[in-house]
Parts: C-alpha cells; structure tokens; sequence
C-alpha cells in the first residue's frame, strides 16, 4: 500500500527526560492541591464559624437571648447576659477589635461569608483544573507505559 505523507502514522519521540518532567510536574501539581484542600477545609470552617456568630447576634439583636455562654478563650466561657442594643466587639484582623451595633456587627459578617465564598468559589476552580491536569499526566503516563511494554520483546 501507498502512503502519502500526509497519510503516514506519526511517530513522537519522548525522552526520558520528557518522562521525568511530567512525573515532576504530577507531582508538584499533587502538592499544590493537598495545599489548595487545606484552604477549603479552613476556608470552610472559617464560614461555619461566621454562620453561627451571625445566628447568635440575629437572635441576640431580637432580644431572643436572656443569657448565654461567651468564650474568653483557652476554651473557658463565662455566663452572658447580654443588654437590648448593647455593642459587640468584632476582630478585623491584625488583632485589632471594633466595637459594633449588632446590626452593623451582623452586615460585616456578611460581608466577611461572601468573600469567603468567592475565594472557596475561586479555590474550587483551580482545585478541578489541577486535577483535571493531574489526570492527563497519569493517563499519558498509562499510555506511554503501554505502548513501552508492546514494543519489548515478550520471552
């Protein structure tokens, strides 16, 4: 049979340094990922955490709370008996507290769940295309190991 060039099979050449390469981008990208998985889960608990702040402060503001118990760290809470419109001190990083009306209070968490959530939106993302590229990497992998064994004599 007759082959034309532009019908004849190509063959790619992939160096053992090529091999080594994507082994080592696979398992750079591993890595970043097990990084990028972190984040979530602290990103994760970071609104959690935000979520039962706003619910205590909404029912606090409505005046649903007659005492309650406040952490003053170390893991030791103390009785609360919180005061229709009485202020909260809220962190704003850095170690740095402001003291808030609970509604001023409730709209900064808001604020605080909704950048959170873009950046886990943002973390998610990136957490799929590393993946996807961790897969093309194994599969090409899976497929020059293949076509290796085929090649070797069988005895």
């Amino acid at each position: 049979m007759n082959w034309s060039m532009s019908q004849q099979p190509q063959r790619i050449v992939i160096t053992r340094e090529d091999i080594e390469r994507l082994i080592e981008e696979r398992n750079s990208l591993a890595a970043l990922l097990d990084v990028i998985r972190q984040n979530l889960a602290l990103i994760t608990q970071s609104i959690n955490e935000l979520r039962s702040a706003k619910d205590m402060l909404t029912l606090l503001n409505k005046g649903e709370v007659q005492d309650t118990y406040a952490g003053v760290g170390g893991g030791i809470f103390i009785r609360a008996s919180p005061a229709q419109g009485e202020k909260v001190l809220v962190s704003v990083g850095a170690n740095f507290v402001i003291e808030m009306d609970i509604p001023y209070a409730i709209n900064y968490i808001d604020e605080r769940i909704k950048e959170f959530e873009d950046l886990k939106s943002k973390l998610d993302s990136q957490s799929a295309d590393i993946t996807k590229r961790i897969t093309d990497i194994d599969n090409f992998l899976l497929y020059i190991s293949a076509a290796v064994r085929q090649q070797q004599p069988t005895q």
